[in-house]
């Protein structure tokens, strides 16, 4: 694989948000791959992606959320509409011009490159050619709505407590946090987290997929993931009956760092998909849609 440059940058937001971009790739690429991570990682989750895909006409770009990593919180209210602001900012300025652009999201990346297609539609199938939605969820995360039964409404209304006192009372939270179980240095301060976590269980876009049509679209999920459930992507593939999905037996949730060479693969495939010319003939195995 040939060696590119890699440059950090940073990117200011209207909010005063500075977010910190890690660019690997030539300076005139013919496809920028935007790499989004989910809730309480960094950009370093993509490590092995980066490492391991060797498209040399491709920039990847992999960013820090706000309030995550590197990257600071800003003053706005924290939603995933503000993450899709950000993710379309981050397009507009590594893709300039008429470079197309594969998006790629992770858990609460998905969900920002769902609400980018959803709330700025112009941009799929122009700009964006296709998407990669990892261990993700459309809508449908809050166990305390009514639709669950009493037990499992219970287990999230405990959780909305928890996150209530990560943000009203953060230092107690911590050190009550650490006594079950350490948080990570990587990990966002706890009620920046907790912030993110509210704005995850509003988080529902699952009427509005239609626009995902107009692109190649790959849903990736571990079979045994705890924290987003296979079901989640299955609704996703029902929404986008278009997709492909690949199910990775005995896959856990963190599919980016634990099944590195299968979310390369996957990439693969999204990137062939997003180049190739409308006379080209689709390869054997990319055109089976469904469960793969």
């Amino acid at each position: 694989m040939p060696e590119f440059p890699r440059t950090r940058a940073e990117l200011l937001r209207p909010d005063g948000a500075r977010l910190v971009l890690h660019l690997h790739g030539p300076s005139n690429p013919d496809l920028v791959v935007v790499l989004a991570h989910g809730w309480q990682a960094t950009a370093a989750i993509w490590d092995k992606t980066v490492e391991h895909f060797a498209r040399p006409g491709t920039l990847v770009v992999r960013y820090d959320q706000r309030g995550h990593g590197h990257s600071s919180t800003g003053t706005s209210r924290p939603e995933m509409a503000l993450l899709a602001d950000d993710l379309a900012a981050v397009v507009a300025a590594t893709a300039p011009g008429d470079v197309p652009v594969v998006l790629v999201g992770h858990s609460m990346g998905g969900a920002a490159v769902m609400t980018l297609a959803v709330g700025r539609p112009a941009l799929i199938g122009d700009k964006v050619k296709a998407a990669l939605l990892v261990s993700t969820s459309a809508g449908g995360l809050d166990l305390a709505a009514a639709a669950h039964p009493p037990r499992t409404r219970m287990i999230g209304l405990l959780r909305h407590a928890m996150a209530a006192l990560c943000i009203r009372a953060p230092r107690t939270a911590h050190r009550l946090h650490n006594l079950w179980q350490p948080r990570l240095d990587t990990q966002p301060p706890i009620d920046v987290a907790a912030h993110w976590f509210k704005a995850l269980m509003r988080h529902d876009v699952r009427r509005h997929l239609d626009v995902l049509r107009r692109i190649p679209v790959h849903i990736m999920v571990g079979e045994d993931d705890p924290t987003i459930p296979p079901e989640h992507s299955h609704r996703l593939l029902a929404a986008v009956p278009t997709a492909r999905l690949h199910v990775v037996p005995r896959g856990c949730h963190r599919l980016p760092t634990r099944h590195a060479s299968k979310v390369v693969t996957a990439l693969e495939h999204t990137c062939a998909d997003a180049t190739r010319r409308t006379d080209d003939p689709p390869r054997e195995q990319e055109v089976m849609a469904g469960q793969s």
